[in-house]
């Protein structure tokens, strides 16, 4: 009996949509702004869309950067939008730049990154408790035919377990650490953290490829075909260890494509990395059929 073809697959942006939980981000932020400065809302709401035009102008630039270092550039992810303003003001030399900073840090945040954090982790919480079924449609019927078809799906996800435990539950999947359940689950797999300099060009872009504890995943689970929606995070360490001919490189990459996936990903399917551009899980089955036919 031949065994399963294994995906690895991202959680947000692959089994989710992100537009309303990058709201919600994006809310909380604009509500913690006005708290902090004492400035009214709607102020505020018109200063925070004024910095997201700026990052947006320049998204090379720009984008979720924990460690200092951009791990995800702002235009790959809407949900890295907010923490990419939050880094702008950060350096921000303008009047009103600087004084929402200075409110900011004299409310008692450490630093731009944790009021960021704070935003981040909030938001999407609230989201969470407003919308229980944020899953996207179809998912246990799309993950029966990925079965079906003789694959097995592991989630790893820089969410934490429980959240993705609790939406493929809610979804009417069976989902959860080890071995027995429908989908496996690797929560908090941390593929934004970056160790060393090595980076590789993506559309006039440097992407970090030194990702330890990403790598160890992959490592762990060498997987068939790995999939994600953001490049950065998801599918350049991948492809650099394929490149390299590593033993657990998978052998397919697919990108989970989006309104706003940028072009300089996909008009050349980042310089050929990816295999396979997919509007949907469920066009996994194809992927899965094809790979399982040529052995």
């Amino acid at each position: 009996m031949r065994r399963p073809i294994k995906i690895v697959s991202d959680f947000d942006g692959v089994w989710t949509d992100q537009a309303g939980e990058a709201a919600a981000i994006r809310e909380l932020l604009e509500s913690e702004l006005a708290r902090t400065s004492g400035e009214p809302l709607a102020r505020v709401q018109l200063d925070v869309e004024a910095l997201a035009a700026i990052v947006r102008a320049e998204p090379h630039a720009h984008g979720w950067a924990p460690e200092g270092r951009i791990t995800a550039y702002v235009d790959e992810d809407p949900l890295c939008e907010s923490s990419a303003i939050c880094r702008h003001l950060a350096s921000a030399d303008d009047e009103r730049g600087r004084s929402y900073r200075e409110s900011i840090l004299a409310a008692g945040f450490a630093d731009l990154g944790e009021f960021g954090d704070h935003c981040f982790h909030g938001g999407a919480a609230a989201f969470r408790r407003r919308h229980t079924a944020a899953i996207v449609a179809h998912a246990r019927e799309s993950l029966a035919a990925i079965h079906d078809a003789g694959a097995e799906v592991v989630v790893v996800s820089n969410s934490a377990t429980e959240k993705l435990a609790a939406w493929f539950t809610i979804a009417q999947v069976d989902a959860g650490e080890g071995d027995g359940h429908a989908v496996r689950l690797r929560g908090s797999a941390a593929k934004w953290m970056i160790d060393g300099d090595d980076t590789i060009d993506v559309g006039g872009r440097p992407i970090h490829v030194d990702r330890p504890r990403y790598r160890a995943a992959i490592e762990a689970e060498a997987p068939d075909i790995v999939i994600g929606d953001v490049f950065s995070l998801d599918l350049a360490l991948p492809h650099v260890m394929r490149r390299a001919a590593q033993p657990a490189a998978p052998r397919r990459l697919v990108l989970r494509r989006h309104d706003h996936t940028p072009a300089w990903i996909l008009r050349d399917r980042a310089g050929g990395a990816i295999d396979e551009i997919v509007d949907g899980v469920g066009d996994l089955v194809a992927i899965v059929r094809a790979l399982r036919d040529a052995g």
